[in-house]
């Protein structure tokens, strides 16, 4: 594992929230997680790579405790699989696993479209258009991350500009999820220019407060990416129809030896 990779993301974490008062503070948790979380999202840690609890934790310098916590977050989030001995996984998705995450990404996100449309706190509509500029700024040369980064930065400006808390906790976990499958390729000059044109839609449906129009577009948008993921999915891995989420092995029970 890079070690080195992720105490530069630990000492840039560290740095970034003692300037921003907005980031998670107060426990030691939330560094590591984001370090993984980042990890995993930039693609350092592939599908199935495990993640040793006890040898990052040295290497950050901090208990296993947070460490533990961190990976208990990201297997929340859909991104880690724990198992009974500790060992952690990096989620590795099937066919099936992406089409249903798709599937309630799409209801979440569409009435989360909806929602921001009808809000009557038009505050937070700059920041989804901040988003789409900066998404509107990608093109051939830009870098499977950078466009992932963007598309996250531009959904996630829509779930808080929907005004509820809880629906962006829970859209945030699937889209997450989805987010990590699509930081490991880019979209071709055509696909990303269909996005960005699906991006300005949706902008200009909340803008104008047409919910209607936003649920439908983001629906379709996300179903679109839906194709493309699970397309993208079976060039990289032919098997992924047949691979599932890890699963827990069951123990086997102990032998117990009769007295000589």
């Amino acid at each position: 594992m890079p070690f080195q990779y992720f105490q530069q993301l630990y000492s840039e974490f560290e740095a970034v929230r003692g300037s921003q008062r907005d980031l998670p503070s107060g426990r030691l948790s939330d560094p590591v997680a984001y370090v993984i979380r980042k990890a995993i999202l930039s693609g350092v840690l592939k599908p199935g790579s495990s993640i040793p609890e006890r040898v990052l934790a040295q290497e950050l310098n901090v208990s296993r405790t947070p460490v533990r916590e961190a990976l208990f977050v990201l297997q929340g989030e859909g991104l880690v699989h724990l198992r009974h001995n500790r060992t952690a996984l990096v989620a590795h998705f099937s066919q099936d696993d992406l089409r249903r995450v798709y599937s309630l990404r799409g209801l979440l996100e569409g009435f989360s479209a909806e929602c921001a449309a009808s809000n009557p706190d038009r505050s937070h509509v700059s920041k989804v258009e901040h988003a789409l500029g900066r998404y509107l700024k990608l093109n051939e040369h830009s870098t499977p991350i950078e466009q992932a980064q963007a598309d996250l930065e531009f959904h996630e400006s829509i779930l808080d500009a929907a005004g509820s808390q809880l629906l962006y906790t829970i859209a945030r976990q699937v889209l997450a999820v989805t987010i990590t499958h699509r930081s490991r390729y880019a979209y071709t000059p055509e696909q990303l220019s269909e996005a960005q044109t699906q991006h300005e839609s949706i902008y200009s449906a909340i803008n104008k407060g047409d919910y209607a129009l936003a649920k439908w577009l983001m629906t379709q948008h996300v179903d679109k990416s839906s194709s493309l993921a699970s397309m993208h999915l079976l060039d990289a891995d032919p098997l992924a129809s047949d691979v599932s989420i890890p699963r827990t092995r069951s123990r086997k029970p102990r032998v117990q030896l009769e007295p000589s």
